[in-house]
């Protein structure tokens, strides 16, 4: 229900929710010394509920662990929002190492170049990408979009919370453009909503072919790729899954999952 009431807002309208209803704590942890300055205000956020720090902290180590990170390492993180997945990688990256992070979301990527300024390796791009939840009017289309950076340039792209918001063809796009940037035997850190061809899911009432939807309206609201579909996709482009972490979404217990999201970490073959 807070899912459905939730999409039925505008983008602007979602943001304006989400400030005034933390406007007070935004407000008392100004006062705080000890604040974190690449920690944004609670109002400022699009990455959903849960602790900011925790979050990400949790995505990053274990990127670091499945992806066999070195302070010399090459990132780009796709969808990099307000900075997430970006602060912990402040304290791991060397003078030969680099974070290029790129989101559709222009006030995320405006506060990042500022509070990351003095990260001379840490560089944040604006490309307005369409989407109908977050950016409905952009002109460059998801499915049509060529990653602007060098071939085989990146050890490990990171892609959270991005493909459970797009369509089949945008993801088929990504994964071509992805395994094009890579170095080979690079990694891709993703996370998804897989659905079995055989099963229905509470979360994912509208099913089509080669995917579920949450909302029949706002279609990149929450996004299920069909697993079949995936595996096809991801051989097409030399892409292979090295380790999977299935997330509590279908079940509902989340004691034991890693996330509420599946994680697969891909590897370019």
């Amino acid at each position: 229900m807070f899912r459905k009431l939730y999409y039925s807002l505008s983008p602007n309208g979602r943001r304006f929710i989400r400030r005034v209803y933390y406007l007070p704590a935004d407000f008392i942890s100004l006062f705080d010394k000890n604040r974190d300055k690449l920690i944004p205000s609670k109002g400022k956020t699009n990455v959903g509920r849960g602790d900011f720090k925790k979050i990400g902290d949790k995505f990053f180590n274990d990127i670091v662990d499945t992806c066999k990170l070195t302070p010399e390492a090459k990132i780009l993180d796709v969808g990099s929002g307000i900075g997430r997945i970006a602060r912990p990688f402040t304290k791991f990256l060397n003078k030969d190492g680099n974070y290029l992070g790129f989101d559709i979301i222009k006030s995320d990527i405006e506060w990042c170049a500022k509070k990351y300024s003095q990260c001379k390796n840490f560089v944040f791009n604006h490309y307005p990408i369409k989407n109908d939840l977050y950016l409905p009017n952009a002109n460059i289309s998801p499915e049509e979009f060529e990653f602007p950076f060098k071939e085989e340039s990146f050890d490990v792209v990171i892609v959270i919370s991005v493909f459970t918001h797009m369509q089949f063809c945008a993801i088929e796009n990504y994964l071509k453009e992805i395994a094009k940037v890579l170095k080979p035997q690079g990694t891709c850190y993703t996370s998804w909503f897989l659905a079995e061809a055989d099963k229905t899911y509470e979360l994912f009432p509208f099913i089509y072919d080669k995917y579920c939807l949450h909302n029949s309206k706002i279609k990149n609201a929450n996004v299920a790729l069909i697993r079949n579909q995936l595996l096809q996709i991801l051989k097409t482009n030399g892409l292979e899954i090295v380790e999977e972490k299935q997330g509590w979404w279908k079940t509902g217990i989340s004691e034991k999952a890693f996330d509420f999201q599946d994680i697969l970490v891909l590897k370019k073959v």
